[in-house]
């Protein structure tokens, strides 16, 4: 690959990272900024709690580092109807994840030296495994699979572009990247503005407040992982106040992690199998038995958060 033109202000970052206002790329940034680098956090602009989010989280940071010329390239992730010839709008979000790797990747490639976009995620969340038999396609994402980022990785290597994509924390549950970051201290004044709800908007139906429900998949594992000091808001404050209805989302989503939890603690040695499930493993065989590991890991601790909930249809 040529190397880059020569410019007036080379830019001042030594690295990208996805910033999408959740509380792993706010670790992931504060553990970058404590290490001294100097990242160039890409967000994607879209529904407005997220956007807040992440503009909460992004001026949080840049009062706890003021010394730091770190900054956020923020980009709206869809496009105008007509904008190329005989292709039909396209106004679903079912590319958004391969469309903020793309302007991950092209941020990349503005910087002076070969760069690597960190994509932080906690290593439940991106194995993904099912939690039971019913969830299938858009329950169970692929965003973050090593597969995927594997044939990224081969896609960039192909096209000569000098970077790579990297999640540091694929071994890693969100509990022990919560543990483990750091700064305990900024963590702990952020972590609040951070969004991790799978939907935030959806309470607007029923006239619930809008934010973290508090009972989909990705907000049981926060619940998990800030316990027992979790600063942030729910609409289901309460796990415990009675059963939940297994017939509506709430009871659904903590039955589904039930069913694998109880599953796992009577077999542990099935995660050496049931990692494979969401998709192929083959490119790094060395890290099988840390996938499981941080597969089973996660599942206790979730376990341990819904340790004495009661689940029943109504």
């Amino acid at each position: 690959m040529p190397a880059s033109a020569p410019t007036l202000l080379p830019p001042p970052f030594d690295g990208v990272s996805l910033f999408s206002g959740g509380l792993d790329s706010l670790i992931g940034a504060i553990d970058t900024l404590e290490g001294n680098g100097v990242p160039l956090l890409v967000s994607h602009a879209g529904e407005g709690l997220v956007s807040k989010s992440q503009e909460r989280c992004f001026d949080g940071l840049k009062a706890a580092y003021p010394g730091s010329t770190f900054n956020r390239l923020r980009v709206w992730m869809s496009f105008d109807a007509g904008l190329f010839d005989d292709v039909a709008s396209e106004d679903t979000t079912r590319g958004r994840s391969f469309l903020f790797f793309s302007l991950g990747v092209t941020a990349g490639t503005c910087l002076a030296s070969p760069f690597v976009l960190k994509v932080p995620e906690n290593g439940l969340i991106a194995l993904n495994v099912p939690l039971d038999r019913l969830r299938l396609g858009a329950l169970s994402t692929r965003t973050t699979h090593p597969f995927y980022i594997a044939r990224w990785n081969e896609m960039l290597a192909a096209l000569g572009v000098g970077g790579r994509i990297d999640n540091p924390y694929w071994d890693k549950t969100k509990g022990e990247m919560v543990a483990a970051c750091a700064s305990q201290a900024v963590l702990s004044k952020l972590a609040p503005s951070s969004l991790s709800c799978s939907s935030p908007t959806k309470g607007r139906w029923t006239k619930q407040p809008q934010g973290h429900c508090g009972f989909c998949l990705p907000c049981l594992i926060r619940r998990a992982a800030l316990e027992p000091n979790d600063p942030t808001t729910y609409t289901l404050a309460n796990l415990r106040a009675g059963p939940l209805d297994t017939k509506q989302a709430a009871g659904q989503q903590v039955r589904s992690f039930q069913i694998a939890i109880a599953r796992l603690a009577a077999r542990p040695d099935l995660a050496k199998v049931l990692i494979h499930k969401p998709g192929p493993l083959y490119d790094d065989p060395a890290r099988h038995d840390a996938l499981a590991g941080v597969y089973r890991r996660g599942l206790e601790e979730v376990g341990r958060l819904l340790t004495g909930v009661q689940t029943a249809p109504a």
